[in-house]
């Protein structure tokens, strides 16, 4: 019987290949700053390796030098390229964490039912405001709530952390039904919905809001101020769509052989052939990105550094799924890079 985490991993979508041959994985980078910030990817790797050792759960490809963990830091180091090797390793070993987290709601590592994935977001939520990771689930599952809790005392130790618990907490509940909706869709639980109504949910999904409330912490001012979020919000509702819809078309052959609604699917149910939807995807993800940074030009200038991580931010993750999966990237790969960017 073939393993489901090997088979989800060698899943290739040649058509978004075809449409997007001339893509270039670091296309949202400036040109001027590839070089510092793949170094900087690769000066933090060995950190957030060291934090994520104990974790094998998170590699679910198998094998940590193929694993998420290069890409990991490479996004964070692209977002903020003048941070401290410490905060991309921390940034970096976030979105492996998370990326655990949607191998258990997606059922590439163990079987998890809605009810399951609503639960895991509870018990991260309430492991970020102190509360014991627990046992009693599955090995996946204990290590992913372990790795979390470390992670946890980490952001701690960040001055301007404090102010954004409460309302990442409540992203994680909000992302946790979303995950769990998601579930129920995948698994026939309810029927398909359209398209807005899964984008809507789908932008809690990827994860961007929760990253980014980290990010808040992490790498802004000491003195932190909560009311922020209410302003940084709405614009990140923006470029959390827009990495939705270009996930979704790097992954829409994965989560067809899954049985997963993704926007590229839903339109072909409409009628639409592949290659309609996918241009029809491309050109939803172009109007947002317009109205994204006009959302980003307007907001006050005590927020201009997360205006310009979120810009970076979108502009990277969006160019890097035109280009390739985020699996398959290793720390190998990244220092090669390096090395071709280093003249």
């Amino acid at each position: 019987m073939s393993d489901p985490a090997s088979t989800y991993f060698s899943i290739r979508n040649d058509l978004a290949d075809r449409l997007l041959a001339r893509s270039h994985q670091m296309a949202g980078v400036p040109e001027a700053d590839r070089g510092a910030v793949l170094q900087a990817a690769l000066d933090a790797v060995p950190e957030a390796a060291r934090l994520l050792r104990p974790y094998t759960a998170l590699f679910a490809d198998g094998d940590s030098a193929a694993s998420r963990l290069a890409f990991s830091c490479l996004s964070a180091a692209a977002t903020f390229p003048r941070a401290r090797r410490e905060q991309i390793a921390d940034l970096g070993s976030l979105t492996a964490i998370l990326f655990g987290v949607d191998d258990i709601a997606d059922n590439v590592a163990g079987a998890s039912t809605p009810g399951d994935v609503a639960a895991l977001f509870q018990r991260l939520s309430a492991i970020l405001a102190g509360a014991p990771s627990g046992s009693r689930v599955s090995e996946p599952m204990e290590q992913v709530l372990h790795a979390w809790q470390a992670w946890c005392a980490r952001l701690r130790g960040y001055d301007g952390a404090a102010a954004y618990v409460p309302d990442l907490r409540e992203q994680l509940e909000l992302a946790g039904a979303a995950m769990a909706r998601e579930r129920l869709w995948a698994t026939g639980g309810r029927p398909w919905p359209a398209y807005e109504e899964y984008l809507a949910n789908g932008g809690l999904t990827i994860l961007y809001h929760t990253w980014w409330l980290a990010a808040l912490g992490i790498c802004g001012p000491e003195s932190a101020d909560a009311a922020h979020w209410r302003v940084i919000g709405p614009v990140t509702d923006l470029g959390a769509a827009c990495l939705r819809l270009a996930n979704d078309v790097r992954t829409f052959q994965r989560e067809k052989d899954e049985g997963k609604p993704n926007s590229v699917l839903i339109l072909e149910r409409a009628g639409m052939s592949t290659q309609a939807a996918v241009e029809r995807v491309s050109a939803h993800i172009a109007d947002l990105n317009a109205a994204f940074a006009q959302a980003l030009a307007v907001l006050p200038a005590e927020l201009a550094w997360a205006a310009d991580g979120q810009r970076r931010s979108v502009a990277f993750n969006g160019g890097w799924y035109m280009a390739r999966d985020t699996h398959a990237y290793t720390v190998q790969d990244l220092a090669a890079d390096v090395d071709t960017h280093s003249d």
